[in-house]
């Protein structure tokens, strides 16, 4: 993420706007990156983030509530705009990208950092539970009306939609029971999972079965994770 804010050559001073800011994490890192010198403001759908963003008081980051679709902002003149795995949720994202590019001034940039391949994951040796999983929680994503491998199609609707992409650039990570990384797909099944079950897209068996086989492979000499491949993508208003 720090790479992508380095090769968009987002500086301290800029006004910037972050779509999908969720609880603001990404957010205060933003604000550090900038030597709070930027003014940020955050957007999100959820009034509990904005609360829980509002609550840290920083006096650069201001936060607005509404969906991307129905972005009307009094400023409309940001030098950048950001999302990460926002894309994901957004059912048109053509009408998304027309509204923020209302919103950023002639030659912005704007960086995304979105999946192409969620579902390449897998773990290492093969087993097949995991597909299942992966499966589930791709149709899941789908049937609320987003599309996990976004990344594959927003930079044909950024061209379409008053941007130049400037860069597309993959990224495909391994990680293994013992490094950090492992940490990111461990937690977010420990959430998301439960959730599968209540909304019957697994069963309670599967759930089950699912963790059997990971804490296993935590144990297993030689077992790797394969992450979903992520793409980042930077464009500039026409």
């Amino acid at each position: 993420m720090v790479r992508l804010w380095k090769k968009s050559n987002i500086v301290p001073g800029q006004s910037i706007l972050e779509l999908g800011c969720g609880p603001g994490f990404t957010t205060q890192e933003l604000s550090e990156y900038t030597n709070q010198k930027s003014n940020i403001t955050a957007v999100d759908i959820s009034e509990n983030f904005l609360k829980f963003l509002d609550s840290k008081k920083i006096p650069q980051i201001k936060t607005e509530l509404s969906f991307i679709e129905k972005l009307n902002l009094p400023d409309k003149n940001f030098d950048v705009a950001f999302c990460r795995w926002l894309m994901i949720f957004v059912p048109d994202i053509e009408i998304a990208i027309r509204k923020i590019a209302e919103h950023l001034k002639p030659k912005a940039t704007f960086a995304l950092q979105e999946y192409i391949s969620y579902d390449s994951f897998s773990l290492a040796p093969d087993q097949p539970i995991v597909k299942k999983i992966v499966d589930a929680i791709f149709k899941s994503w789908m049937d609320q009306g987003g599309f996990p491998n976004q990344g594959r199609r927003l930079p044909l609707a950024l061209e379409k939609n008053g941007f130049e992409v400037l860069e597309i650039e993959p990224i495909a990570r391994v990680c293994r029971p013992q490094d950090p990384l492992w940490q990111w797909p461990e937690t977010f099944f420990q959430s998301f999972l439960p959730r599968l079950v209540i909304s019957n897209h697994i069963s309670q068996s599967d759930h089950d079965e699912f963790f059997r086989v990971w804490e296993e492979s935590k144990k297993t000499p030689g077992a790797f994770c394969v992450t979903p491949t992520v793409v980042n993508i930077i464009a500039r208003k026409r």
